[in-house]
């Protein structure tokens, strides 16, 4: 781009330099007349105009960029500028997409009712006003740089414009003899161009000017909504008292009181091991910075993840893996709520199963279960609660975001990826139990001939009980969210 413009600045300078030549020569009104059309012409190739302008961003209609998305293959074709365009009007279009439906919702909430809506308003103004700051900023530091950039072409102008003076006689000479030539040499700063790598760069080279970071792994919620006992038992045994037979009765005078009794019922949790092993070697960790500690880092978040993957998701299919919640869970049970919806919502889904739970006993006055959880898919979430609208094309959710917890009647609704989509898990899962048996624990060593080859071995390992009692199976619900809803929906 710069090699081009410099192209077009010589052949406006040459232009110019007869301009001035004849100027010079004549001091005739109209060649001095087309000295200045010159001169502006090789001012135009240097200006740099600042797109960015103040705007006012009172809550006015944002107005939405045309926007063509490119393929892959597309972006890859394009030259460095022509990708900055693209990535500027990208980041432009989708700013103002989310201005727009925060200003659409704000004027739906003022038609409804300004006064009962203050808060939500208030909320909403707020998203825009922060959406329209980032916006300005962004342009102001584009413009910072482009001004930046504009000043290598300017030092360029300046040299052209002191030639011109320094070498005034020979272009009259010029003039005069009718032909010739003269060549102006301008010299610029280092380009990329100026540099180059005679031999391939040494591997470590990259590492070392850019050091490596963590592998960006999310984090992990179940540890925090199932219930952690403490034991010291490597074989944990709980016990369930439950009602066997019998029950009170309203006796007569003299009469025959009836008899009743329990059963109890002991279990046993054997703890589960999960573990990974890293190799690296001693050159590896020494010329890298930071390589040790974002392996320890990646031996972490991996190991949270696959133990947080067999409390929710593990099969319990050998002695080896853990039972995991959503395999505990049973199917939802209409029951007295079977055809008592009309046109039924995520909510009516949600609430039906919380209700199922709620009423489904183990045995006669036994204390009822509340669940506390309710996961779906990221993209079920989006559709039945980010994108829920009332019959006034308003939000059903407004504080409901994108990957974002909501908190309705106490349940706190969260997207999770690996629930499968259409699903719905509901539960109470402080009723699943996990133990600590042995922490989470980082070993390094040597195995085979480790020592004498520079290598060593990074272990991570943990040791956990985890099961839910019996009788607690009742508290969690996975079902599909249209088979619950089918059940529910009046006919």
């Amino acid at each position: 781009m710069k090699k081009m413009i410099l192209g077009m600045f010589k052949t406006a300078a040459v232009l110019t330099l007869m301009f001035v030549v004849l100027l010079s020569a004549t001091a005739s009104v109209p060649i001095a007349s087309t000295v200045t059309v010159g001169m502006a012409a090789m001012s135009a190739i240097y200006h740099v105009s600042a797109f960015y302008s103040e705007r006012n961003y009172a809550l006015t209609a944002p107005v939405v960029p045309a926007f063509t998305v490119k393929t892959q293959v597309e972006k890859e074709a394009m030259d460095s500028d022509a990708y900055d365009k693209y990535v500027t009007e990208e980041r432009d279009y989708h700013k103002s997409v989310m201005a727009l439906e925060i200003y659409n919702q704000i004027e739906a909430y003022k038609t409804a009712d300004a006064t009962k809506n203050a808060g939500v308003i208030a909320d909403l103004t707020k998203k825009f006003e922060t959406i329209a700051t980032e916006h300005v900023g962004a342009q102001l530091a584009w413009k910072q740089f482009k001004e930046q950039s504009s000043k290598g072409f300017r030092q360029e102008e300046n040299a052209v414009h002191k030639w011109i003076t320094e070498n005034a006689g020979k272009i009259k000479e010029l003039r005069t003899a009718g032909s010739g030539f003269i060549e102006l040499k301008v010299v610029g700063p280092m380009e990329i161009a100026s540099a180059s790598l005679p031999v391939a760069a040494p591997n470590l080279v990259g590492v070392q000017q850019a050091p490596p970071t963590s592998i960006n792994l999310r984090g992990t919620i179940a540890e925090g909504l199932v219930t952690t006992i403490p034991t010291s038992l490597a074989q944990l045994a709980y016990t369930e008292t439950v009602p066997k037979d019998g029950n009170y009765g309203f006796v007569a005078e003299k009469g025959t009181k009836p008899q009743i009794d329990f059963k109890i019922e002991t279990r046993y949790a054997s703890p589960y091991k999960v573990a990974a092993h890293m190799v690296l070697t001693d050159e590896s960790v020494n010329d890298i910075p930071n390589l040790q500690a974002i392996a320890t880092n990646f031996l972490k978040k991996k190991h949270d993840i696959k133990k947080e993957n067999g409390i929710l998701f593990g099969t319990g299919a050998s002695a080896e893996i853990p039972k995991g919640a959503t395999v505990y869970a049973r199917a939802f049970s209409a029951g007295p709520l079977a055809n008592t919806v009309a046109t039924p919502n995520m909510m009516d889904v949600i609430n039906a199963c919380i209700t199922d739970i709620y009423t489904t006993h183990n045995y006669t006055d036994e204390t009822p279960y509340f669940a506390n959880v309710a996961m779906m898919h990221p993209v079920d979430f989006f559709s039945e609660f980010v994108a829920a609208k009332d019959a006034n094309g308003l939000p059903l959710y407004p504080m409901a975001t994108l990957f974002n917890r909501v908190v309705i009647g106490g349940v706190t609704i969260i997207p999770f990826e690996d629930i499968t989509a259409g699903k719905i898990f509901v539960a109470d899962l402080s009723k699943y139990n996990i133990s600590r048996w042995e922490g989470y624990t980082v070993k390094i060593g040597w195995i085979n001939d480790q020592l004498i080859t520079n290598q060593f071995t990074m272990v991570g390992e943990s040791r956990f009980h985890a099961f839910v009692k019996k009788l607690d199976e009742q508290a969690f619900i996975y079902d599909t969210i249209a088979t619950v809803k089918a059940a529910i929906a009046s006919t």
